[in-house]
């Protein structure tokens, strides 16, 4: 992209501000979105107001309301958050034909040509902010660059409404801050060089990659993606939500658990998710990621792959992954399945033992039913006996 036409949307803190729309009495008030009521539960979102009390997120409920008696803790609505998160896209389609739903409350924008009809970005930008603004009774903020992974930035860092970064710029603007602004610094390796170096800020990544010789040794098959983000000229391009390169399906446990049931329950819960959406894209995935995110901070991912989308087969898949990767002793917060790499899928008859038949028969039927009438008109016992002690595992 030539120009700075890559818009990143921000409604900052979605999920504070759709509370206080539902309830105008807790405008001022210090307000803490929380995944259960249970005392291991964590804060998932707060407001400036809890914030100034010293409430943090991923912090227990038990020690929230200790130190907070005052703030209003309320459970984690994400229906509500959701159907808002659908209007306002389909708002935002009215001004490009490209929109790439990104994350919960993000949003990008490919504006290419759209400056005949706008002026210009800014006046683009602040029309785009009015009309969600008037709407929705929603604040949001708009990063402009020439590529996303800067426009998702300058939202993060820079609380003006509309602020853009002109081509050629981007190092410039990056030098200063910290590498974690950088995808390939999550990575494991990456991260553990980074540390290594007593690398404290983008600077010093970009001073390193001017001598690529060494640059490649110490990053290996990483050094050329992180070249490019440290230097602001990643090309990824804005994708229409019909053509997203990735299904992320997610569940954070309301009590952090190493129960195999509970376990187990929220795979089934995540796995049923995305078997339905790869069945009404008639794909398959080439690649499947599961993370699993413990409670004393740790991670672990692991990679696998879908040859079919039956629900069967997809929990399957998952458990198989779960139980290479999960070999840690410490409670599980969190579990993620990220799938990409997509391919179309034709239903075939595959030869099976007599055990998998029947479960294939079983996993067809319940696809069928919820393909008409929705992912909760049918579920497995484990899930509802698991939900009674963990109710983040509701769909």
């Amino acid at each position: 992209m030539i120009g700075s036409d890559v818009f990143h949307l921000r409604l900052s803190n979605l999920e504070i501000q759709a509370e206080r729309i539902l309830d105008s009495s807790t405008k001022y008030r210090s307000l803490a979105i929380i995944s259960s009521n249970n005392p291991d539960g964590i804060i998932l979102s707060l407001s400036k107001e809890a914030s100034s009390e010293g409430l943090k997120k991923g912090m227990k409920v038990l020690k929230a309301k200790k130190m907070s008696a005052s703030t209003l803790l309320l459970p984690y609505n994400i229906h509500l958050y959701k159907r808002l998160y659908k209007y306002i896209y389909k708002t935002l389609s009215k001004f490009t034909p490209v929109v790439e739903p990104y994350k919960l409350g993000q949003f990008f924008l490919d504006m290419r040509g759209m400056n005949s009809i706008y002026n210009n970005n800014q006046d683009a930008g602040s029309l785009i902010i009015k009309t969600i603004r008037e709407q929705t009774n929603i604040f949001s903020v708009i990063g402009i660059s020439k590529n996303k992974l800067v426009s998702k930035i300058i939202t993060a860092i820079n609380p003006e409404p509309i602020y853009k970064i002109e081509a050629g710029e981007e190092s410039q603007f990056l030098a200063p801050l910290n590498p974690s602004f950088l995808p390939s610094v999550n990575i494991k390796h990456v991260n553990s060089i980074i540390h290594f170096l007593l690398i404290k800020k983008i600077k010093d990544i970009q001073n390193i990659a001017n001598n690529y010789k060494y640059f490649h040794a110490l990053f290996g098959i990483h050094a050329i993606n992180l070249a490019k983000e440290s230097m602001g000229t990643c090309t990824s391009s804005v994708k229409p939500s019909i053509l997203s390169d990735n299904m992320l399906v997610q569940k954070v446990l309301s009590v952090d658990s190493n129960d195999s049931n509970i376990l187990y329950a929220a795979l089934r819960v995540l796995s049923d998710d995305l078997s339905l959406r790869l069945k009404k894209r008639k794909q398959v995935a080439n690649i499947v990621n599961l993370g699993i995110h413990y409670s004393d901070g740790h991670s672990a991912n692991s990679k696998g792959s879908l040859k079919f989308n039956d629900s069967q087969y997809v929990f399957d898949t998952c458990v198989k992954i779960f139980n290479k990767l999960n070999k840690r002793r410490n409670r599980v917060r969190s579990i993620l399945i990220n799938a990409s790499d997509f391919r179309s899928y034709l239903q075939q008859e595959y030869l099976f033992n007599n055990k998998e038949s029947s479960a294939i028969k079983i996993s067809k039927v319940v696809d069928t039913i919820r393909s008409k009438y929705g992912l909760q008109s049918i579920q497995y016992a484990n899930i509802l006996r698991a939900k009674k002690t963990n109710q983040c595992l509701s769909i």
